[in-house]
Parts: structure tokens; sequence; C-alpha cells
């Protein structure tokens, strides 16, 4: 092997060139560059290009030469580097040649080693010697007909076994084939299942490959719009599976507890989780009300922060709001399958369970309402999203429930008392509520719900006679309850007691106009009464004899004859009929008194002792005592004369007149008689 020697010329000096790059390809790409292509350039165009280079001045030739000689190192530098890379080239083709020379030689020293020795390197010579490497023609094989057989038999073995093992990985894929196809089968039944149950079956946005099912509400809020999706996995034994992703949650539901006083009195039901193995449509079931409770848990949190003008309050991650006057609801958010204690109020604690998701489900259905309507002008002030009314719209109805229980309570007392004193006409009254009547291009569920928390009203009628009609009008709102009063225009009344102008916006207020309104109506009866004294004297004014109305409505007046009383007596006698509330052991009811007197200077001489009171039917004696005491007490301290006495009647509230036994009450006199011995 042997390499260049060292006093080999090569002369690789460049061509003289211009500045510039002269090769081809670079000339052509640089004139399109700077002349945009051929088309522009002609023999005249570049002779007065090159007059007017040579008519530059000085500065421009220095700049030129200065350029030209700091170009000249790059060059040379470039010239170099060629000629190394060519120099390397051709040393590696000389290598070779050598290499394949030494081969071909070697090959030959065996059969003409004179010849070979005459191309071959001296080193490879020494290294590896003369007629160490030959080539030799091989024979054709000589293979017999038992070969010949043997080699078919090895063969046809190969093919069969080769088809065995084709055969087996046929059956094996078809086999694999049925059980995958008895799985896949398997899992598009229970797709299909879910489907005709009305759950929406979707492709997962980030796996398209993957089904997925909607359990949501399209209409929730975005936070729980977007976790409504799971993805519908087979399991290896063909079942589905249900995975939630990130957003999966223990299975949990809104709790509802009743407490009164310091004791839990009612709880709404928990349901108990669905089983691992339990069908793919109950965790469906399962995950919707979940997300649903979650939601609901949220919206009242949202609204609990607005209310704490009306007691709402939010503690240890639960909300406290209260029902009534006695009794509060506890909300909170638990898993299912919690243990509840059960008690009377439970009904009621299911009942408001019910009731909100009623009306999440009513808002969600506004929410709709409002998305398919125009959309409001665009305009800079932001779009604020008021929480939904779920507590406001149990609190007013539970308010409108309570204003309807005490007009009840109210008008039936009232009316039982005045037949205890046997009142001719018998009083009448009616309680019922008129619901606003909701558009009819709504559906049915709409309709019900906007009946059941838009403008709740109650219309109560107390008849004391055909002419003599009061209505009520009360209107509810989550803080109070207005009562609005009308009274018949052909009433006699209306000159006496008419109703207040203004609207009422307490029960008080309204109790003690309905009370006032009885005893003068009560009053104006009695003055239509005959006199007991049967007067025939045609000398006595027209006024004796008659109980008559004085500018007090609930107060008359008789004038009696100087033959009817003795010579120190008055010939003046008062009769006040009056209505007052009572109270005991925890139960209230009224009090309907007539109380007669004389107009003037006391009755001289010994009196009754006392004041009698008597009650009337029905009425336990022993509550009726313990009720009047003070009453009796303060009357045993004063004496009243003959012809001066006091008479009640009682009736309490949810109280028939068929709800004592024998000897628990009395059946006293009527009002006509009570009347006619007042008179005396």
């Amino acid at each position: 092997m042997g390499s260049l020697p060292s006093d080999f010329a090569i002369s690789l000096k460049a061509r003289p060139s211009s500045k510039t790059n002269t090769n081809l390809p670079g000339l052509i790409e640089r004139i399109n560059i700077e002349r945009g292509g051929f088309q522009n350039i002609t023999e005249d165009s570049l002779r007065r290009e090159i007059a007017e280079a040579e008519l530059g001045n000085e500065d421009g030739d220095k700049n030129g030469t200065s350029d030209e000689e700091e170009e000249e190192p790059d060059r040379m530098k470039e010239l170099m580097t060629s000629r190394e890379a060519m120099l390397g080239q051709i040393e590696t083709a000389h290598q070779s040649a050598i290499f394949a020379l030494d081969f071909v030689s070697l090959l030959l020293s065996k059969d003409t080693p004179e010849q070979a020795s005459l191309s071959i390197s001296p080193f490879r010579r020494e290294l590896v010697g003369m007629g160490t490497l030959g080539a030799d023609k091989l024979h054709d094989p000589r293979t017999t007909d038992v070969q010949k057989q043997d080699n078919r038999q090895i063969a046809k073995g190969w093919k069969s076994q080769s088809l065995n093992k084709t055969v087996d990985s046929i059956l094996a894929s078809a086999s694999r084939l049925e059980k995958e196809i008895e799985l896949e089968t398997r899992y598009w039944q229970q797709v299909l299942a879910i489907s005709d149950n009305g759950w929406s079956i979707c492709r997962l946005p980030n796996e398209k490959h993957t089904l997925g099912v909607r359990f949501g509400f399209s209409e929730a809020s975005p936070a729980f719009k977007s976790r409504s999706l799971a993805a519908l996995r087979r399991n290896p034994d063909g079942t589905i599976s249900l995975h939630q992703g990130i957003a999966s949650s223990e299975p949990q539901s809104l709790r509802v507890r009743i407490r009164t006083g310091d004791d839990q009195t009612g709880s709404s039901m928990s349901p108990q989780p669905a089983a691992e193995d339990a069908p793919i449509e109950a965790l469906i079931l399962q995950a919707r009300n979940t997300i649903f409770s979650e939601e609901l848990w949220q919206e009242l949190n949202r609204e609990a922060r607005t209310m704490g003008s009306y007691g709402v309050q939010s503690k240890d991650d639960t909300l406290i709001c209260p029902l009534s006057a006695t009794k509060v609801a506890v909300f909170d958010l638990v898993p299912l399958g919690e243990s509840n204690l059960s008690g009377p109020d439970d009904a009621m604690a299911e009942g408001v369970f019910i009731t909100l998701n009623l009306l999440l489900s009513y808002a969600h259905r506004q929410n709709q309402r409002r998305r398919i309507q125009p959309p409001p002008p665009i305009s800079g002030q932001k779009n604020i999203i008021q929480p939904y009314n779920l507590l406001r719209a149990i609190l007013t109805r539970l308010k409108h429930q309570e204003t309807a229980g005490q007009l009840n309570n109210l008008l039936s007392p009232l009316c039982r008392v005045m037949e205890t004193a046997e009142l001719k006409p018998l009083p009448t009254f009616t309680v019922t509520s008129t619901p606003g009547i909701p558009p009819s291009q709504y559906p049915q569920a709409e309709q019900t719900m906007l009946s059941l928390i838009e403008r709740l009203e109650t219309i109560a009628t107390f008849s004391m006679s055909e002419t003599t009609t009061v209505t009520i009008s009360a209107r509810t709102s989550p803080v109070r309850s207005t009562f609005g009063l009308t009274l018949s225009p052909d009433s006699p009344l209306m000159s006496i007691c008419p109703p207040p102008p203004q609207v009422l916006t307490s029960y008080p207020a309204l109790r003690d106009y309905i009370y006032y309104f009885t005893a003068c109506a009560i009053a104006t009866s009695i003055s239509t009464i005959p006199s007991s004294l049967g007067i025939d004297d045609a000398n006595v004014e027209a006024e004796a004899g008659h109980w008559r109305q004085t500018p007090h409505p609930m107060t008359l007046r008789m004038i009696l004859p100087t033959s009817a009383t003795p010579s120190k007596l008055p010939s003046t006698k008062q009769l006040s009929i009056s209505i007052q509330p009572l109270a005991s052991r925890g139960r209230t009811g009224i009090r309907l008194r007539a109380h007669w007197e004389w107009n003037g200077t006391e009755q001289e001489g010994t009196g009754t002792g006392g004041r009698k009171s008597s009650f009337g039917y029905p009425v336990l004696m022993e509550d009726v005592r313990k009720t009047l005491k003070e009453d009796s007490e303060a009357g045993k301290k004063s004496k009243r004369g003959k012809g001066e006495d006091v008479y009640d009647w009682v009736a309490w509230e949810k109280e028939s007149g068929k709800d004592w036994d024998d000897g628990e009450g009395e059946v006293f006199r009527t009002l006509e008689s009570v009347v006619a011995d007042s008179g005396k």
C-alpha cells in the first residue's frame, strides 16, 4: 500500500475572477434577484452601467479597493479548504484501488505466482505471503433418489406442520372473534337499552372512539353542565362501567330536617346507594341525582347569602331556615344511605325536599325559555344572574298556608259562638284560595308550578245577613301578609263601622276589626228585638222599652217608663256587646259578652253579692273557670245592683260542638232571652 509521493505537484491555483462569485447557478440567482430576470438586461444597459461605474468618485474607488482587499483573505481560505477536501478524496480513491489490486493479485498468486508478484504490493506480500488465497470450481452435487424422496417427505412434513399451525391459528382467531362478538353484542345491547330509556348517547369530545352518556341537565349552571358527561367503557365480561373521570364523586343527596326548639321532629328520607353490580341505568340515575343535589345545594347557598333578613343562616356546612315561629328547617348535603331519625314532621320535611327539587327543575325550564327568546339590546351594563327563588318560594307558600289557617281559626270560632247564642240569621263564612291563571300556552307542569308560587291570594267572606257581608282579601309575601277589607255597599253597617281604606299589614289588626264589626252587627240586630215589658201606655214615649243604638256602635241604651222602675232607680239602662280573645293551656278562643247595667247612680241596698258569669255551649267548665279567673276575682270586688249582670259565650279554636261528652258542658241561654232579661 502506497500513498502519493511528496514531490507529486498539483497546481490548484485559482483562475483570476471578478470580486463576486462567478459560478453559473449563483450568478443566475443573483441576476434574478437584482435585475428581475434577463428580460430587462440588454447590452446597451450593461455598457451604460459600466461607464457610470468608471465615472464614479474617488471615494467609491477607495471603498471598492478596500472591499476587494477584505474579500481576498476569504477567497484564499475557501481555496485552501477545497484543496484539502480534494486531496482527501483522491487519497481515499487511491487506497481503494490498491486494496482491490492486492486482492486480485493474491487470488492469482496460487496459479500464476510470477505474474501476480508484479502487481501485488511489497507490504502485502510480506504480511500474507504468496499463494495463500485460491479459488476452485465446485462440481454439481450428486443427489440420489432416496435423498430426493427424503427431501420430498421433509418438505411435505414442513407443509403439513405449517398448515396445522395455520388451522390452529384460524381456529383460535375464530374462537377469539366469536367471544369478542359475544362481548360486543352484550355491550351494544346495554347501550341500546340506555338509549331506549331516554338517555342521550354521544361520543366523548377528547376520545372519539369512546361512547358517553349525558345524564345532567342542559339548562344547569356551566360548572355542573360540564360534569354531566360520563364514558361508557366495556368491562372484560362485556358489561358497561360508568366512568365520570376526575368529576366522579361520592353519591350524595340533600337532607331536610325539621327542628322544634332543640329537638329534631322530622327528616326527609335518604335513598340507599346503588350496588356495584347494579344495572347501568341505576348507576346513571344515581349520578344524575347526585349532580342535581349538588347543584341544588349550591343554589341554596347562593340564595341564603341574600336572605339574612329572613333569619336564614349558614353554619357548619348546614343551612338553617326558620319556617314558622316554632319550627326550623336544617339543610345539608350527606352521602346516600345516611341514617335518619323519624318523627312527626317527616311528611313536612319530605314535602320541603320534593318542593325544592320541583323548584330547581322549574328554574331550569325558565332558563330554557329565556334562552330561546330574542336577546336584549347590547348595553354596557353587565348582566348579573340572580339566585333562584327556592327558599323564598317555600317561605311564601308556608306563610300563605299560615294566613289561610289564621282566617279559618278566626272565623270558625266566631260563627260557633254566635251559633251557640242562636243569633238569627246564623252567620256563615268561606275561605278559598284564588291562584292566578297562568298563560295557556305553557305546559301543564309549568301552569301547576305557577299556580303554587305566583299570586298567592286567599279570599274569605263572612256573612252576618243577606245585606251584610265583609270580604277579606289576603295576599302573601315572604315577609308578611296584607289584608284588604270590603263591605257590602247596601249594608247598614257601612255607616256604623266602615272598613279601613288602607290595607292592614298585621293579623292582630284584622282580628280586632272583625271582632269590632261582629259586635256592631250583633248590637244592630238587638235593636230590632221587641220590648219584653209589654208597655201599653200611650203616653209613654216611643223610645221607651226598646234598646236603641248610641254613638258607640257596640253600646245600646234603653229608656224605661216610670211605671216599670222603682222610684230610686234611674230610668235608663245600658247594654254593651264585646268580643275578646281567650287563651288557656295553650288553646285560644273567643268570648262573646253581654254586659248590662243602669246608666246612672248604683242601686241602694243589697246586690247580688258578686258578678254572675254564665258560659254557653260548647265549653269545658274547668277551662273557662281558669281562663276567666281574673275576671271573676275582679267582679267579686265590686257589687252590682238589681237589674245588672254579665253573660258570656265562649268557643275555642279547632273545636267542634260535638267534642265533649255528657257532663262536660252545659246548654245555656240564647241571646234573645239574655237581651229580654237585660231590659227588666
